[in-house]
């Protein structure tokens, strides 16, 4: 029986995207120097990237501003970080949960393109 190959976490990070969208945001910067204790802020837009991803523990869709998450909390993550520091394969099955009637539901559902 052959054993099936473990993936690293560089490949987890590329097989769990679905898509990509750039997301305007602002943000808030203090000037130095404001006068008597007043602080003065400048707002700037900015521009952030989002992800749409699916989680290799439990194959839940979840948006991240991280490129290389791979869990869609905290508690998925320790689960998958246990599995992989043993040897062992992520739960999810990607190849089933990346088919096109799949993904077009949920890049609809997020507001993707």
């Amino acid at each position: 029986m052959a054993k099936a190959k473990l993936l690293t976490k560089e490949e987890m990070y590329q097989e769990n995207t679905i898509a990509v969208k750039y997301v305007k945001g602002t943000r808030d910067y203090e000037i130095c120097g404001g006068m008597a204790g007043k602080q003065e802020y400048i707002t700037k837009e900015i521009k952030r990237v989002q992800y749409l991803k699916i989680c290799w523990n439990c194959g839940c869709a979840y948006e991240s501003n991280k490129y290389n998450s791979f869990a869609c909390n905290t508690k998925c993550r320790q689960i998958l970080i246990y599995k992989f520091k043993r040897g062992l394969k992520p739960p999810v099955r990607m190849e089933l949960h990346l088919k096109a009637k799949n993904i077009q539901r949920l890049k609809e559902l997020h507001g993707y393109l």
